[in-house]
């Protein structure tokens, strides 16, 4: 005789919730259920803590949790963090009915919501379904985590062939891998395959995604639109189509876009400081007013809170109203990010601003000085984001030549970011820069591709010693350009791989992989490296190298649907 395991005995429970007695009721209905491990939290940094511990199989988070992270904010935190995978199951609990709430809940797709009151029987089936279609998904995740794509791809397969009630969700966190991996056209493929069967909103979303990564601009716009069209409350598929119309210079339409999916969900704030940002170029001054208060208001307890978001509150408020009413919003600014350097450097640079358009020479230029002593200490490969604010503080105070050095240098070290490149195009239009004072951003990446290309073309044809020099040579120059940097680390193993190991070269290897890893710890490229430098040590004995196996860095990958 066989008993059928209990699928609630060996799940590990989180549930957050500020009030005690609803705590103990839900914690009371999982025993029940046959649950076994449940954790506890009263609030949102507390869910976020343990979450940050252990790993959980079922998070069941209330909407409303006091002062503090609401249920959206932790949900979009756990997310951004990675602290919950594929296999977690994050049920929303919630008395809320508010379209307002309803549709930022949704942007960040809980697994399902349990509406309050509700009975362990209603909780029970809700939780067998959700477990049900999680299951097996572990493998999956664990898989990702190590960025073993394939595997992950292997295991999906499996499960997808054998045609269970789950597929199309197997599908999308297929799509979901290939992207992640930069396989845009294998994703492209799933989407694809999708779509004849069933017009999903998120494989059209997913296939304009894939257009837009291989900057087939007009066609993904075609696809978003077509997406909203169909789909009017789907806010995803209007936040990509404004990154497209930006994409073709096409602001007024992106502005647009923007105010749409505002009004739909206004809490999303990566969104409100996009429409703030294109309201600016677009000089509408009372939509980026907006756009900016709502970026600090919803963002105040947000993942994605960000100094920019008050310091271009408190410019254009000194616009729209007065100076005072600007430096006011800095104060609240210093408040709420105390000592951070970055916060600093913002609000010193709308200071100098703010005093500059009030008359107050002085004061202006003090802040100015504070701001460019502030920059001095930051890691300037880290921190872009600084870096433009600075060149446009620079030029609007008449120092285009300091301002053109910041934005020259920002260029070549991220050459290979798409997204920054258009930021820095924008942010020359907003300075009345002709794009040519660089020397055209399009012609230094074109450089920057060619030089790369060479160096590999030269360790290709067996010249690793020319290579190296070169690549070296190049890094040097662009210490934060993570293209050249890994080239340089492969070119070197390579030869090492070809010669012997000394303690010497791997450790500049390491210097050049150390370099990638300070800007972006999650590149592929990177984690591959790592992992072929751990087994060339391992086993110091090796052959000749292949020198044909050779093949430049791939200048562009994406993670969660944006490009790294």
């Amino acid at each position: 005789m066989s008993f059928k395991q209990n699928p609630h005995e060996e799940k590990v429970y989180l549930i957050v919730d500020d009030f005690g007695d609803m705590r103990s009721m839900i914690k009371n209905m999982l025993v029940s259920c046959g649950a076994r491990e449940i954790f506890l939290a009263i609030n949102g940094a507390e869910a976020l803590a343990n979450m940050e511990a252990r790993r959980f199989d079922v998070v069941l988070c209330d909407y409303n949790l006091g002062p503090g992270k609401d249920g959206q904010q932790v949900l979009e935190e756990a997310k951004h963090r990675h602290l919950i995978g594929l296999g977690c199951v994050f049920l929303m609990v919630t008395a809320e009915n508010a379209r307002e709430m309803v549709m930022g809940a949704v942007e960040y797709e809980p697994d399902s919501y349990l509406t309050k009151p509700f009975n362990k029987d209603l909780l029970k089936t809700r939780l067998d379904k959700l477990i049900a279609k999680k299951r097996d998904l572990l493998p999956v995740e664990q898989a990702v985590e190590k960025h073993d794509y394939a595997r992950a791809i292997e295991i999906l397969d499996t499960k997808i062939t054998k045609k269970p009630p789950n597929s199309n969700e197997l599908r999308k966190i297929k799509g979901e891998i290939w992207l992640t991996a930069g396989e845009i056209a294998l994703a492209r493929e799933v989407y694809k395959t999708v779509l004849s069967i069933r017009d999903m909103p998120w494989a059209r979303l997913g296939l304009g995604k894939t257009l837009f990564f291989d900057k087939r601009y007009t066609e993904a716009q075609d696809v978003f639109q077509t997406l909203v069209d169909h789909n009017q409350n789907y806010t995803a598929g209007y936040d990509w189509l404004a990154k497209t119309y930006k994409r073709l210079n096409q602001m007024d339409a992106a502005q647009k876009t923007l105010l749409t999916a505002a009004e739909i969900s206004p809490k999303a704030v990566l969104r409100q400081r996009m429409l703030g940002e294109i309201a600016l170029q677009n000089k509408d001054d009372q939509v980026a007013e907006t756009a900016f208060s709502k970026a600090v208001k919803h963002g105040r307890h947000s993942v994605h809170n960000h100094p920019s978001n008050y310091a271009n509150l408190a410019k254009i408020t000194a616009v729209t109203k007065k100076g005072e009413a600007g430096l006011k919003v800095l104060k609240d600014m210093k408040r709420e990010f105390g000592k951070d350097p970055h916060a600093h450097l913002y609000m010193a640079t709308a200071e100098s601003v703010i005093h500059e358009t009030m008359g107050n020479s002085n004061a202006s230029k003090a802040s100015l000085e504070r701001a460019a002593d502030i920059y001095q200490t930051l890691d300037h490969l880290a921190t872009t984001d600084c870096s433009i604010e600075m060149a446009k503080t620079y030029n609007n105070f008449g120092m285009t030549d300091k301002a053109i050095d910041l934005l020259q240098n920002t260029v070549l070290n991220n050459h290979s970011d798409d997204e920054l490149m258009d930021e820095i195009k924008e942010a020359m239009v907003s300075m009345d820069l002709q794009e040519e004072a660089l020397g055209s951003v399009d012609t230094i990446r074109q450089e920057i591709a060619s030089l790369n290309k060479r160096g590999v073309e030269l360790a290709r044809s067996g010249k690793l010693e020319e290579a190296i020099g070169l690549l070296e040579k190049s890094s040097e120059q662009m210490p934060g350009n993570k293209v050249v940097n890994l080239n340089t680390a492969l070119v070197l193993l390579m030869d090492m791989e070809r010669k012997r190991l000394s303690v010497e070269g791997i450790d500049k290897i390491r210097v050049y992989l150390d370099r990638v890893r300070k800007v972006d710890p999650d590149n592929q490229t990177l984690n591959k490296l790592q992992n072929r430098l751990k087994t060339a040590i391992k086993t110091t004995d090796q052959g000749p190298v292949n020198t044909n196996s050779i093949a430049p860095v791939v200048p562009c990958r994406v993670k969660n649907g944006q490009r790294q």
